[in-house]
C-alpha cells in the first residue's frame, strides 16, 4: 500500500481538509505499514526503505548503545551473532556481489582467521572483473606462515593465465619463476620408501618421462631418469652414490652444435663408436698424463693398424715395456734425433739402463751385443755376433767362433782351439778338393795335401821344439819308390 497523505486543508482552517476520522484511519495505516516493515510479521518482506533515490537508511545507537536485528548485534564496527557457535551469512542478491572497501581482518585476538566455503560450493577471490589492473595479495604478518590446506584428499589448483613468479620477481620469464639469493626447490617424502619426483606429461596426460629419487628396496640416495618408448617408460640414466650409469645408448654430442643434434660418439655396452663418417676417436690425457688399460688391448678389423704419428721429426715416438714396479725394461722407439727419421730402435733392459740392441735402418740392420739365430728348441743353440765381433756358433752349450782379431787375421775356433786361422804374415787357407783331399796354402802356394793314397808336402816338413814320431811307419821296405819305412831305430827311404 502507498503512503497516505493527510489533507490538512487550507491555512486558517475553513474545514477544507480531511475530517479527523478520516485523517486518523490515514494515520492508522501508515503507522500499521511502518509496523509491518520494521517487523517482518507479514507479507510485506519486513524492509526498512529509504523512498528517496539513493538515499541513506541510518540505523544508529546512542553513545555506548548497540543496534540489534534479531539474532544479530551491530556495536560499533563490530557485527555478531547473539547465538553461540553461530554462522553470519552475508549473500549479495541474484548475481551482485558482496564489496568490502578496504582491508578484510578475519579472527580476534588469537583465533583463527578462516573463510570456509558453503558446502559443496567453492570459495573464490576474484579480482575487479579480471581486469589487468586487478590483483590479489595475501600477506602474513613479520616472518608469518600461509598455509593452504585442502580438505582430506582435495587438490590445491594454481590456475594461472600467464606465468607465477616467487620471490622477488617483478615479471616472470617462464611458467615458474623463483627468484631468491639461494633459490631451492625441495621435495620432501614422508617416508623412505617412496619416491618423490617430477614426471612431464603429453597433452593428454600420459606420462612421458621421470625424475625422480628412488626409495625402492632400500635405495634412497639415487636419481633416476626415465623416457617412454613405444610401450613403457624405462629408466636411461641413473646418478649413483657412487657414480653414475646409463641403460641404453650414451651419445656425446658436438658442443659447436647448437640444435646437439650431431652425435660424434655413441658408447652402447662394451663398444664406443664415432658416428661421423671417418672420424677418428681420440683419447687424450692431461699434461703428462698416459692412457692406460688394465687389461689386453685387442685390435680387430679387416687390416689393424697401430699409427703413432710424432708432431714434430726430430722427436722419437716410442712403446715402452714397463715392469711391475713401472720401471722400464724395453722400448721400440722411432728415431728422429741428428735428422734420422726413418730407423727404428729396438731396446731392452741391461746392468742399469734400457740399451739399444737391435736397429732397422733404411739400408739394413745393424745389432748391439750378440745376434741369435736358433729353432728355440734348445737355448743353446744359436748363432750371434759376439761383443768383440765374434761370430758365434753354440750348440749344446759348445761353441766354435770365426773371429776376426782387429788386425786382418780370421780364425775358425772351437772350444776354443784354433782348427783354421791366419799367422801374422802372409794369407793362410784351407781348400777341399775332388774325392775329400784337403789342400793346405801359404802365400797362394800348396804346402801340404792330403789324399786318398797319402799326405804329399811341398818344402821341408819340420817339427819345432819337438822330435817327429815315425814309430807307425812300416818296419819293411815296401818296395815303392819314395815310401818311408822303419828298420830298427832307423827310418829309411825305399827305393823300389
Amino acid at each position: 500500500m502507498a503512503r497516505q497523505n493527510i489533507d490538512t486543508g487550507t491555512l486558517g482552517n475553513p474545514a477544507t481538509g480531511d475530517t479527523l476520522r478520516t485523517a486518523m484511519t490515514k494515520a492508522n495505516a501508515n503507522f500499521t505499514e511502518l509496523y509491518v516493515d520494521l517487523a517482518g510479521t507479514t507479507s510485506s518482506g519486513g524492509f526498512l526503505t529509504n523512498p528517496t533515490t539513493n538515499g541513506d537508511v541510518k540505523i544508529q545507537a546512542n553513545g555506548t548503545g548497540i543496534v540489534e536485528i534479531d539474532r544479530l548485534s551491530i556495536n560499533n564496527t563490530a557485527i555478531s551473532s547473539l547465538d553461540t557457535n553461530a554462522d553470519i551469512t552475508l549473500t549479495a542478491n541474484g548475481t551482485g556481489n558482496i564489496a568490502i572497501s578496504g582491508p578484510l581482518k578475519l579472527g580476534t585476538g588469537s583465533a583463527d582467521g578462516t573463510i570456509t566455503s558453503n558446502g559443496a560450493q567453492n570459495l573464490k577471490l576474484d579480482t575487479n572483473s579480471g581486469t589487468d589492473s586487478g590483483y590479489i595479495e595475501i600477506k602474513d604478518g613479520v616472518n608469518g606462515d600461509i598455509t593452504l590446506e585442502t580438505n582430506g584428499s582435495g587438490d590445491i589448483l594454481l590456475k594461472s593465465g600467464g606465468q607465477v613468479g616467487i620471490g622477488s620477481v617483478s615479471s616472470p620469464d617462464s611458467s615458474l619463476h623463483i627468484k631468491q639469493a639461494n633459490a631451492v626447490i625441495t621435495l620432501q617424502r614422508t617416508g623412505d620408501g617412496g619416491t618423490p619426483g617430477i614426471d612431464f606429461q603429453a597433452s593428454g596426460g600420459d606420462v612421458r618421462a621421470q625424475m625422480y629419487m628412488e626409495g625402492s628396496n632400500g635405495v634412497n640416495k639415487e636419481i633416476i631418469f626415465k623416457v617412454r618408448d613405444d610401450s613403457s617408460t624405462d629408466e636411461r640414466f641413473r646418478v649413483k652414490r657412487d657414480g653414475a650409469s646409463v641403460t641404453g645408448t650414451l651419445n656425446i654430442m658436438s658442443d659447436s652444435d647448437s640444435t646437439l643434434g650431431d652425435a660424434t660418439i655413441s658408447m652402447t655396452e662394451n663398444k664406443i663408436t664415432t658416428l661421423r663418417s671417418n672420424d677418428d676417436l681420440i683419447l687424450s690425457a692431461n699434461g703428462t698424463g698416459t692412457v692406460k688399460t688394465e687389461s689386453t688391448l685387442h685390435l680387430h678389423s679387416a687390416t689393424p693398424i697401430i699409427q703413432l704419428q710424432r708432431t714434430d721429426n726430430a722427436n722419437v715416438p716410442k712403446i715402452s715395456f714397463l715392469g711391475d714396479g713401472g720401471v722400464e725394461g724395453g722400448s721400440i722407439k722411432f728415431d728422429g734425433t741428428s735428422g734420422t727419421t726413418n730407423e727404428i730402435i729396438l731396446s731392452s733392459f741391461h746392468s742399469s739402463a734400457v740399451t739399444e740392441r737391435l736397429r732397422v735402418q733404411t739400408t739394413g740392420a745393424k745389432v748391439t751385443g750378440i745376434l741369435k739365430i736358433g729353432d728355440g728348441s734348445t737355448s743353446d743353440n744359436y748363432a750371434g755376433f759376439g761383443d768383440a765381433d765374434d761370430l758365434k756358433i753354440f750348440h749344446n752349450g759348445t761353441h766354435s767362433i770365426v773371429r776376426e782379431t782387429g788386425t786382418g787375421s780370421l780364425f775358425l775356433q772351437s772350444d776354443n782351439n784354433v782348427i783354421l786361422g791366419k799367422d801374422s804374415g802372409s794369407e793362410t787357407m784351407v781348400k777341399g778338393i775332388a774325392d775329400g783331399a784337403v789342400e793346405l796354402y801359404h802365400d797362394n802356394t800348396k804346402k801340404f795335401e792330403t789324399t786318398s793314397g797319402g799326405v804329399s808336402v811341398t818344402g821341408n816338413l819340420a817339427a819345432d821344439g819337438s822330435q817327429i814320431d815315425f814309430t807307425s811307419l812300416p818296419t819293411s821296405d815296401p818296395g815303392v819308390a819314395g815310401r818311408l819305412f822303419r828298420s830298427g831305430n832307423d827310418v829309411k827311404i825305399s827305393t823300389g
